[in-house]
């Protein structure tokens, strides 16, 4: 790892599950570069590998929801996380619930903020998608910061 990779992942960033619902199915991805995008209106952006599976899914997805995950649901995170693609639409052991505009909230985390779509930005091997919030819910708990090695 070069200089400028070590650098960068100093940076420290949250841990994130973004599910949604297309066509009855329920979806989730974990991500690590989740932000607020504006005020007024209320607006939260997240960035999202064009590799991932689901990404295709989610391209298409009217709202979503960001879970935001807590330290002790590392383990909620690892299993949206898993890269081959097979928790995508794996929701067989995880409890949740459905947010008023349909979004899938899980029962493991912090704060949930839901949103509908309104941009996405294509830059490089990403896309950062653009939510306007639409609701929200705040639970017990402080959120978990990425450690990369958790996720290996």
């Amino acid at each position: 790892m070069d200089e400028v990779e070590q650098a960068i992942r100093k940076i420290r960033n949250g841990v994130f599950v973004v599910t949604f619902s297309l066509d009855g199915i329920n979806y989730g991805i974990t991500t690590a570069w989740v932000n607020r995008a504006s005020f007024k209106p209320n607006m939260l952006m997240f960035s999202i590998g064009k590799n991932r599976k689901g990404y295709g899914e989610l391209l298409e997805c009217e709202v979503f929801c960001v879970n935001i995950i807590g330290d002790v649901h590392l383990e909620i995170a690892r299993h949206f996380g898993a890269t081959d693609g097979s928790n995508t639409n794996n929701f067989k052991d995880v409890e949740f619930k459905e947010m008023e505009n349909g979004s899938p909230m899980l029962k493991d985390c912090v704060g949930a903020v839901e949103c509908r779509l309104v941009k996405r930005v294509d830059v490089g091997d990403h896309v950062i998608l653009f939510g306007e919030v639409l609701d929200g819910i705040n639970l017990e708990g402080e959120g978990l910061v990425f450690n990369r090695e958790d996720f290996s």
